[in-house]
């Protein structure tokens, strides 16, 4: 029996972030532009979410989309038909950001009518909890060491640092955290392209002796040949990001072991079948992934987390705790304890929004 999509509503916000000095080395933002996609069916309401990005697509043509192609595709399709929908939002050009609300919506929707947790629909569950990666942003290491001190305080163990600003500075700011903190925190970096090939190979050997975890995209995400020699030579996992957006490209890559680990996540790939698509991929080549993140609504990072809790390929730290960094947050239910995200046995996505 057919069960028909019968309203889609979309509501915007605009969600500050808790540190409002938030920096990389290539943007600022103060606050981010969240999106919350309601899709209804047969009396249930299914929630999916997604935000805008400065360097990537902008509020209003997420807005537009949604109110658009999304609105249209969805209004009338019957929701067991997720995989003709899916593939309508791509045949219609629905850039990755809009159209994973509809992916995250028809999740939870077919979770509520069938009265499942996400991570059933995705397999069943390998693992039950989530260790949570929070990112933090460019700083000046008494900033930096402030920050994480405040988050390990909150039971958080594993960070991400942006860094990118030169040598000597990234590698000040990683030697503080680690002579701080000692082996009671993991440490990634990510460079969002800021080095040359020389350079990031250079980063790569300083940073070896504060033990960091993986160096995500040191140099441009174009120059794909670049990144094989960094990989090559570097003694630290390298983790390509921005050049893999799909399936294609994330086999492009592995083809020529340009990294060692990749980075997926959602709002990029745009839909959670394309997450684990990519993921088959790596692994199959022997190469790690990593759940990437994003700051966005909590429904992002908790089905997120619900995907990488079916598959046993992904890496166990995972950032699905971004939400975290915004205030005013729609949805309610998330749960965080001692760094790492629980998953319940509510259906779906197991959220409910604020009234």
């Amino acid at each position: 029996m057919a069960v028909k999509i019968s309203s889609v509503r979309v509501k915007r916000f605009n969600l500050p972030r808790v540190d409002p000095a938030w920096r990389t080395s290539i943007y600022a933002g103060s606050a981010v532009e969240g999106f919350v996609l309601e899709v209804a069916a047969n009396g249930a309401v299914g929630i999916g979410g997604s935000a805008a990005h400065p360097l990537v697509i902008s509020g209003d043509d997420v807005q537009a989309q949604l109110n658009g192609p999304v609105r249209d595709i969805l209004i009338g399709a019957d929701v067991y038909d997720g995989s003709a929908i899916r593939q309508a939002l791509k045949a219609a050009k629905v850039h990755s950001r809009a159209s994973i609300a509809a992916d995250l919506a028809l999740y939870d929707l077919l979770g509520k009518i069938a009265n499942l947790p996400g991570y059933v629909l995705l397999g069943g569950k390998f693992r039950p909890r989530i260790t949570v990666v929070r990112m933090v942003g460019v700083k000046a290491p008494p900033e930096l060491k402030a920050t994480v001190g405040d988050l390990v305080a909150q039971g958080l163990t594993h960070f991400k640092v942006k860094i990118g600003t030169g040598l000597d500075e990234d590698i000040a700011r990683i030697r503080a955290l680690r002579e701080e903190f000692g082996d009671r925190i993991w440490i990634g970096v990510d460079g969002n392209g800021a080095y040359g090939v020389d350079a990031a190979i250079e980063l790569s050997k300083a940073l070896e002796a504060y033990r960091v975890g993986l160096i995500e995209q040191p140099i441009k995400d174009y120059d794909v040949d670049g990144l094989v020699k960094v990989t090559a030579a570097s003694p630290i996992p390298i983790m390509a990001d921005q050049c893999v957006e799909d399936v294609q490209s994330a086999l492009a890559l592995c083809q020529k072991r340009a990294a060692h680990v990749v980075s997926i996540k959602a709002t990029k790939m745009g839909s959670l079948e394309e997450c684990r698509r990519v993921t088959e991929v790596c692994h199959a080549f022997g190469i790690h992934v990593h759940f990437g993140g994003s700051a966005a609504p909590a429904v992002v990072d908790v089905a997120a987390a619900h995907l990488a809790a079916s598959l046993p390929a992904i890496d166990e730290e995972c950032e699905v705790g971004e939400f975290q960094a915004l205030r005013g947050d729609p949805f309610r239910g998330a749960i965080v304890r001692g760094g790492r995200m629980e998953l319940g046995t509510a259906p779906g996505w197991g959220l409910t929004l604020a009234e």
